[in-house]
């Protein structure tokens, strides 16, 4: 996948491990979430292959440690934009959660689209759940 640094605070993004699902995001700037969401550059474009969209979410250890959200839940980056990637990051408890530039605070995973044609049809077909919850 191609990226291009938009920040001289840039880092590209690596797996924690080979087996990793996910890309964490190395801030390029401090900053401070709290309860309020708040919007921050990520630092670099990027061109998502066809066919794929990537997912921002909150790293694991932050969101468990320290209850980083994202205000969107997840951020969507589709194949086709070319902007600075950016998080809308806020804290489920209202508490302060501050990052130095460089620090792992959010990641992305790259998955497949189906591209699906809807239809409006009178009924769906049975199944053994049915409308259960």
């Amino acid at each position: 996948m191609r990226i291009t640094a938009i920040h001289s605070g840039f880092i590209m993004p690596l797996k924690g491990s080979i087996d990793s699902a996910a890309l964490d995001v190395y801030m390029p700037i401090a900053g401070t979430a709290n309860g309020a969401a708040k919007l921050f550059g990520l630092g670099f474009a990027a061109a998502v292959p066809k066919g794929h969209v990537a997912l921002l979410l909150p790293r694991s250890s932050t969101g468990a440690k320290y209850g980083v959200e994202l205000n969107n839940t997840c951020g969507v980056i589709d194949s086709d934009y070319r902007g600075e990637w950016k998080a809308s990051i806020r804290t489920k408890s209202g508490i302060p959660f501050s990052w130095e530039a460089g620090e792992r605070v959010i990641q992305f995973m790259v998955v497949p689209v189906k591209d699906i044609q809807l239809e409006l049809v009178d009924s769906l077909d049975e199944t053994v759940r049915g409308v259960g919850g």
